[in-house]
C-alpha cells in the first residue's frame, strides 16, 4: 500500500522530498492514529472500571454497608478481589494520598471520593456516580444503569479523542512552521506541507511505542516523542540551499 510507503521512506531516510506527495487524508489518518495511541490507556481504563462495577452485582453479598454524606464515605474498610483486580471501600484514604492504594486496586471508594486506576489524576468526587449514597443505591445503579454508563464511556471517549486530535494537529502545524521558518533563514529551499506530511509520520512512531509502555506500565513516557525530532533533522540538512541571485 501507498500509506506504507511513505512510513518505509521515513523510517529509511530516503526520499524525504517525495512527502509533497502524500495525500492529506493519510496526514489526518496518522493524526487520528496517534490520537487514538495517547488516548487508549484511559479508554481502556474506564472499559475495565465499569466492567469491574458490573462484576460487583454478582457478589453483592460481599458490599459493605456505607453511607455517602456531603461527599464523605463513611463505613467499613473492605476490598472486594474481581478476577484479579480489586475494589477497595475505605475511610483511611483520601484524595491527597492515593500513592497508599495497592497496585491492584482498579476502583477505590475512598473517604472524600472515588479512585480510579491509570486515569488521569484518579480521583473524582462523588458526584461522578450521581445519586448512590449507600449500598443499596450502588447495587441499584449497578443493576440498572450499566447500560447507560457504557454509553457515557463511549461519549466521553470520543470527545477525548476529538480533543487530543486538536491539540496534536495545532502542535504538528506550530512544529512544521518553525523547521520551516529555520530553513527559510538557512536560505534552503523549502515547503511548509512537507514538513508538516513527514511531521505526521515521524510522530506516529513515537506515540505507538508510548501507547505500549502506558498501556503495559500505567507510565506516561512523553520524554519518547523527541524521537520525533530525528527526521525534522535528518530533512533540514538535507535541504538544497537556494542558488544566490546574479546582480
Amino acid at each position: 500500500m501507498k500509506y506504507f510507503e511513505f512510513l518505509k521512506r521515513l523510517l529509511t531516510f530516503k526520499k524525504y522530498p517525495l512527502f509533497r506527495t502524500l495525500p492529506f487524508r493519510y496526514l489526518l489518518l496518522n493524526i487520528l492514529l496517534v490520537s487514538i495511541l495517547i488516548s487508549l490507556p484511559y479508554i481502556s481504563s474506564m472499559f475495565l472500571t465499569a466492567n469491574t462495577l458490573g462484576e460487583l452485582d454478582e457478589i453483592e453479598n460481599e458490599i459493605p454497608d456505607f453511607t455517602i454524606e456531603n461527599g464523605q464515605y463513611h463505613g467499613v474498610d473492605k476490598i472486594i478481589n474481581l478476577n484479579g483486580d480489586s475494589v477497595l471501600f475505605t475511610e483511611q484514604i483520601s484524595q491527597d494520598n492515593v500513592e497508599e492504594i495497592s497496585d491492584d486496586v482498579l476502583l477505590g471508594f475512598l473517604s472524600d471520593g472515588l479512585y480510579i486506576a491509570d486515569f488521569q489524576n484518579g480521583t473524582f468526587s462523588y458526584s461522578l456516580i450521581g445519586d448512590v449514597n449507600d449500598k443499596e443505591s450502588l447495587e441499584h445503579f449497578i443493576t440498572t444503569q450499566m447500560s447507560s454508563l457504557y454509553f457515557y464511556i463511549i461519549m466521553y471517549a470520543t470527545i477525548y479523542v476529538i480533543v487530543i486530535y486538536f491539540f496534536v494537529f495545532t502542535l504538528m502545524l506550530i512544529l512544521s512552521f518553525i523547521f520551516s521558518g529555520l530553513a527559510k533563514l538557512g536560505n534552503k529551499k523549502t515547503d511548509y506541507m512537507n514538513w508538516f506530511k513527514i511531521g505526521s509520520y515521524a510522530i506516529l512512531i513515537p506515540a505507538l511505542i508510548i501507547g505500549i509502555i502506558q498501556t503495559t506500565t500505567g507510565l506516561f513516557l512523553w520524554q519518547i516523542f523527541i524521537l520525533a525530532l530525528i527526521p525534522f533533522v535528518y530533512y533540514y540538512k538535507k535541504l538544497p540551499v537556494k542558488n544566490k541571485t546574479q546582480s
